[in-house]
């Protein structure tokens, strides 16, 4: 063996131990894989056995002891150079695919020269993240013109920022044109829209264009607002669902189309009981609820609040304990889909009633209706809560107790309401704090916070010398040093009205929800948004200032209530046969 030879052997030894390390290749085929040619061969021959880039691009950066661009932080400035070449600049770093490659590094060197970026280390970038930066950040074409731009090119620019989108676990996409002859390029990543750049306004013509056309199937109308939908291969091993909407917009004297796109299924981690941050009282409420033959349970909140990732973790919790049941689902749209349940998505000639009244007669067990937007929808959820289904639903309230009211406006009888129901849970999802970068504080250093918070029970242990945490106003390399800075990821806040005898009893009383709320909260009888929220602050993953941007203010719901306040209308308390209520509702189902 030559002295090259055997360098670049010793080279290649290191990359195949790191990919053995995270368990990318066997011991076995690292050892049996020839030693390359030469040293830029090293990297396009590990990624023919790896089948992953940028497993190889961490690698090669561990072999090297040089930086891996895996993730741009907001604000830092992404400079590309041409579609056709491997590099670009990112802060102080020349990121280039094949660090291995002399010829390579020459190019880039004297392309950062020549844009006048100064002296820069080199860094390693994985070719699939290369292009997706290159989609979001660069030009489009070498001399910057896109008019001649074709709908093939344009849907590869596309694929390119879903690929990007989906690596950041973007919830949406963003095209959204300005009054200029440009389009801000913005994602929604944990609840917040953060702009990307701005694209030319004839290339987001030939993405709107060619999508809706191409992968949506849909004719497209200018003056119309549309919808599609697509599937798409985000790598080999992960695929994930697109909802597209077009709207027209006005743009100075012209119309342009605003799009957004819906990315789902691309976050599947969270659909686990085990991973949403339950307390674990909720966790075994809802395990609880689960297990019951029959009866309503409805999760509330507003628009995005994570009602649908808690349904399905619950669901897979339900199908894995109990496997032997039919599981069926109806959603407007699919979000996410679970081997071994059914799935119907509602559309413009297929109602949530219409598809529940046809899954009735498919011998369901268990029932997921996506959202009880009307009285048809709701009157059926609930002759199916009686006849020994079991039922998971949502609507838009914003807490547990005023779903009693909303349920009543839509003529559910409150005798149905209290004898059906098992609970009502409510949901919000607020900003977490970056753990890394996070401020420690005493609260009785927050002199106005301490008044309202610090009598809650939760901190009667320590009282002021509590230690609780702020977000770090200037952010750290976890987290971002512009939007959202100190803050990283989201945590689920929940409330459960479980439908004890007690509670029972309080509704057929005409009891008015918010009094009931007021006082189950006065008594310590239930544990409010607020109460997991200050769990949260106690644990350090929330601030005072992310439960306060999401939530009614803390007092609100803790003002003294007169007894002679609480009902809005006395009357007797029927005695109501649940038996009864489920033959009559019986009948009703049998004409269905």
């Amino acid at each position: 063996m030559t002295g090259n030879t055997e360098k670049i052997g010793q080279e290649q030894r290191k990359i195949y131990e790191h990919l053995v390390k995270k368990g990318k290749v066997t011991a076995q085929i690292a050892a049996s894989q020839p030693i390359s040619e030469s040293r830029d061969s090293l990297i396009p021959d590990a990624i023919r056995v790896c089948k992953d880039d940028g497993a190889v691009a961490e690698a090669v950066a561990n072999a090297l002891g040089i930086f891996n661009l895996t993730v741009v932080e907001e604000g830092v400035t992404v400079k590309c150079a041409g579609n056709a070449d491997n590099w670009l600049a990112y802060s102080n770093y020349l990121c280039i695919s094949n660090p291995y490659d002399r010829a390579l590094i020459t190019k880039a060197t004297d392309w950062a020269r020549r844009e006048e970026l100064g002296p820069l280390k080199i860094a390693v970038i994985s070719q699939s993240y290369l292009s997706q930066l290159r989609a979001v950040h660069g030009a489009v074409a070498e001399d910057g013109n896109v008019d001649g731009m074709d709908d093939k090119l344009a849907l590869q620019h596309l694929d390119e920022i879903i690929r990007h989108a989906a690596q950041l676990d973007v919830s949406d996409i963003h095209f959204q044109p300005t009054q200029t002859d440009k389009v801000d390029l913005l994602y929604r990543i944990d609840g917040i829209l953060r702009v990307q750049r701005k694209i030319d306004l004839k290339l987001h013509e030939a993405m709107v264009r060619s999508v809706m056309e191409t992968r949506c199937n849909v004719s497209v109308h200018t003056n119309a607002q549309q919808d599609g939908k697509f599937d798409f291969q985000i790598d080999q091993n992960k695929s994930i669902n697109l909802r597209v909407s077009t709207i027209p917009v006005v743009r100075k004297s012209e119309v342009s189309q605003k799009m957004v796109m819906r990315l789902l299924g691309n976050n599947t981690r969270l659909a686990n009981l085990d991973r949403l941050g339950l307390a674990p009282e909720n966790r075994e409420l809802l395990v609880k609820f689960g297990s019951y033959p029959n009866g309503m349970i409805i999760l509330t909140g507003p628009t995005g609040s994570g009602k649908t990732t808690t349904l399905s973790a619950l669901l897979l919790h339900m199908h894995s304990t109990n496997p032997n049941l039919n599981y069926h689902t109806i959603e407007d749209p699919v979000e996410l889909q679970h081997q071994g349940m059914s799935h119907t998505e509602v559309s413009v000639t297929l109602s949530f009633a219409q598809a529940l009244r046809a899954m009735l007669r498919q011998d369901p067990d268990v029932m997921l209706v996506g959202e009880m937007r009307d009285e048809e929808t709701a009157e059926l959820g609930y002759k199916a809560a009686m006849t020994g289904h079991l039922v998971l639903s949502t609507l838009h309230t914003n807490n547990a107790h005023e779903s009693i009211g909303r349920l009543e406006r839509m003529n559910i009888d409150t005798e149905i309401i209290a004898t059906n129901t098992t609970a009502f849970i409510a949901q919000r999802l607020c900003r977490a704090l970056c753990k890394n970068c996070r401020q420690e504080y005493r609260l009785k250093d927050d002199p106005e916070r301490f008044r309202i918070y610090g009598s809650h029970p939760a901190f009667s242990a320590h009282r002021g010398d509590t230690i609780v945490y702020r977000a770090n106003p200037h952010g750290c390399n976890e987290c971002g040093h512009h939007n959202g800075a100190g803050e990283k990821g989201r945590r689920g806040l929940i409330e459960v009205l479980e439908m004890t005898p007690e509670v029972q009893v309080a509704i057929l009383e005409g009891v008015n929800p918010a009094i009931l709320r007021r006082k189950q909260i006065q008594k310590g009888t239930f544990n409010d948004l607020w109460d997991d929220g200050i769990r949260l602050v106690i644990e350090g993953a929330v601030g005072f200032e992310q439960l306060e941007a999401q939530l009614k203010p803390y007092l609100y719901d803790r003002m003294e209530v007169e007894d002679s306040q609480s009902t809005h209308s006395k009357r007797p308390v029927p005695v109501v046969s649940q038996r009864n209520a489920s033959g009559e509702a019986e009948a009703q189902l049998s004409s269905l």
